[in-house]
């Protein structure tokens, strides 16, 4: 049998018993692609030297010897062996009895270099957003230097003296900022003003303030209906930098919705990164979109055809969006403020997963519905969704890694 070698740029990439990725095409297809890739290639390269590759290049390597490789889980090999699958950069079959994981690197020039242009032109928009930014702060910083340069250089305004035809020898008794004349034959108790007077002076004054600290306080109770009046829809990408994620880190393509990520789980996400600021609150839309990535929502069911669940787990997201829609929301007869159950996603966020969370809730939803007869669904799904929420506890082995 003929040998089946790679091209002299594929075999670049063999890492040759080290952990190593190509730079840029990390950028285009991952980090964890990138490394799997190599260490796939290494493998290769050692069965075509020893002569046990089958027809066609192809060689097994299981699960357990990948991750000896390359420290990454079966979980995360999986998710990595799909988009490399979809880069047209492997190919990978189950063969033999019993059946075993067989690979084959597709010797394919043209679509690797073709990737790693992209992902140097991503690595170039990187590089260039932080010019942007630095030369922006540096702009900032000359304006406020000029602005600062231009109120000393100003000329200072000596105050007018008080011209008074009072006797030389009494000192002027206004203070030196004031400005007026005051000949002496007009200063007569004709033009002196009497207490009342002032008194009803200062009352109009007080009444004038008062009108406008109510205006001012009122139009601080307007300003978030006024933002949420004002916003709109924001774009995913928007969305996702919100939760302080920047997608081109992520994916060579711009995602329009989650769905762009149903291959990827939590861990792919990087959702214990996340963190999800007030100014959702804002718009449901955005909301839902946040909390849809952070669950992984497409990721267990774009393969799942089971309608009824995907329904629960659209109601619990659209629920929990609506609860901090507002300031607050009357839960078990209690005010909860929106940033109360924010703050509560977010610690979920940061030392478990959302998605285990509603896995929790849908076992005992579907109890409490066996048992009881509920009139107004919805706001009774709200107060045990919030309920379940706060009790929620964190266990790093629990039932639900068995559903996962």
């Amino acid at each position: 049998m003929a040998a089946y070698n790679l091209s002299a740029v594929i075999q670049l990439l063999n890492p040759d018993n080290t952990i190593s990725a190509h730079r840029m095409l990390a950028h285009a297809i991952g980090m964890t692609e990138t490394i799997i890739y190599s260490a796939l290639i290494s493998k290769q390269t050692y069965y075509s030297q020893k002569g046990m590759l089958l027809e066609g290049g192809w060689f097994f390597s299981t699960s357990y010897d990948l991750q000896e490789s390359t420290t990454f889980g079966i979980k995360a090999q999986r998710t990595a062996i799909k988009h490399l699958i979809e880069h047209g950069m492997i190919e990978s079959e189950y063969k033999g009895l019993p059946a075993k994981r067989y690979f084959k690197v597709v010797d394919d020039t043209e679509n690797l270099m073709r990737l790693i242009d992209e992902g140097t032109v991503i690595a170039q928009g990187i590089v260039n957003s932080s010019k942007e930014k630095i030369s922006e702060k540096s702009q900032s910083r000359s304006v406020k230097q000029s602005e600062k340069a231009v109120h000393t250089d100003m000329p200072r305004v000596e105050p007018t003296a008080v011209s008074c035809s009072a006797p030389a020898d009494i000192p002027c008794s206004y203070p030196k900022a004031v400005t007026r004349d005051c000949p002496a034959d007009t200063k007569t108790k004709d033009n002196i003003k009497p207490k009342k007077y002032n008194r009803e002076i200062n009352r109009s004054i007080n009444r004038s303030d008062k009108t406008e600290k109510r205006k001012n306080v009122e139009s601080v109770e307007n300003v978030k209906k006024t933002d949420r009046q004002n916003c709109k829809p924001m774009k995913f990408t928007e969305v996702m930098k919100s939760l302080g994620l920047d997608w081109y880190e992520m994916t060579a393509n711009e995602p329009k919705s989650e769905k762009h990520f149903e291959y990827w789980d939590e861990t792919d996400r990087k959702t214990q990164k996340c963190k999800i600021p007030y100014s959702l609150k804002n718009d449901k839309r955005n909301m839902k979109a946040a909390l849809r990535y952070l669950c992984a929502y497409s990721y267990y069911f774009s393969e799942n055809r089971d309608e009824q669940r995907r329904a629960l787990w659209e109601t619990m997201i659209c629920s929990i969006a609506e609860m901090v829609e507002y300031d607050s929301v009357r839960v078990n007869g209690k005010q909860v403020m929106y940033y109360e159950i924010i703050d509560r996603l977010n610690d979920i966020v940061s030392q478990s997963y959302i998605s285990e969370c509603f896995v929790s809730f849908e076992n005992e939803w579907t109890k409490i519905v066996s048992e009881k007869e509920i009139t107004h669904t919805k706001a009774y799904m709200k107060s045990c969704l919030w309920n379940w929420i706060c009790d929620y506890e964190f266990e790093e082995y629990n039932d639900i890694a068995k559903w996962r």
